[in-house]
């Protein structure tokens, strides 16, 4: 998948730069020779250095500030319940928040991108909506997808595909565990690489992050994907970090108003979205 806010390698719905393949997701969503390069992150190194400069991982660290946007002193502990780490849904985006990112699209192209989560579909099954909107030679784009909870984990619907339903991530997340996905032109196989990993982005810092592999040999690509809690996937990088696909560079709180309109805008479907069994999965 091309992370969770992208469309998966295969099922692009227009322009490729509408499909960001950057991930495990997205996507995936962010979306091969060679055996995947695990990147491991020792639990005995709490400052290990990730590859990419500028960026620095701890595992079940505290980091001193800037934790998720927040100064980390001036915030007591244990302010907020833990959030369940090993539940699928813990890794959805919270409503109500714009997120901007730098992106490298598959046909070699780069630039920005903001998404947008919020609730905006009538369906009580939808848990979450997300829509990605750039520019390109002027022009304005966007595309849209859906969450919903099943009892085995996190899937979502893109808003162009209404009758598709693709997996996301898995319920009791375990390092180790793995799960695959079928499609007509081949597998695409996921592994948590790691849990509890606190990721630094130099405007923020996002605790408890997920690690997903991504082996997508429909289309020959892999990646790795961090799923901060609230927040979704926030940065999307090769096996071994040497290249980043999907990079979170800013994060606003807008109002739940605004962010609804903006899914309406670019997903035409959206009061047609439910979770339908019948769908193709």
């Amino acid at each position: 998948m091309l992370g969770r806010n992208s469309a998966p390698l295969g099922t692009n719905p227009g322009r490729n730069k509408k499909a960001l393949i950057i991930m495990v997701s997205v996507l995936a969503l962010l979306f091969v020779a060679g055996g995947v390069i695990y990147w491991w992150l020792s639990k005995d190194d709490p400052g290990k250095n990730t590859g990419v400069p500028g960026q620095t991982v701890t595992q079940n660290g505290n980091p001193a500030s800037n934790v998720d946007g927040q100064n980390g002193p001036s915030v007591p502990a244990q302010t907020a319940p833990q959030p369940d780490l090993s539940r699928a849904e813990t890794y959805l985006s919270e409503p109500g928040l714009k997120c901007t990112f730098f992106v490298n699209y598959p046909d070699g192209m780069s630039g920005i991108v903001d998404r947008y989560s919020g609730q905006a579909v009538p369906n009580e099954s939808v848990r979450v909506s997300e829509v990605e909107v750039g520019i390109d030679m002027g022009e304005e784009y966007g595309f849209g997808f859906h969450y919903v909870e099943r009892a085995d984990g996190t899937y979502y619907i893109m808003d162009a595909s209404p009758f598709e339903i693709f997996p996301v991530l898995k319920n009791n997340l375990t390092v180790g565990q793995t799960w695959s996905y079928d499609t007509e032109s081949g597998s695409i196989n996921y592994k948590v690489m790691d849990m509890g990993v606190d990721l630094d982005l130099g405007f923020a810092k996002f605790k408890d992050c997920l690690l997903l592999s991504e082996d997508n040999q429909a289309v020959g690509h892999q990646s790795i994907t961090y799923y901060a809690p609230g927040r979704g996937s926030v940065y999307v990088v090769a096996p071994g970090g040497n290249f980043e696909y999907f990079k979170m560079t800013g994060m606003t709180k807008i109002d739940s108003a605004e962010a609804a309109k903006t899914i309406i805008k670019w997903c035409p479907n959206y009061s047609d979205i439910k979770d339908d069994r019948a769908q193709n999965t």
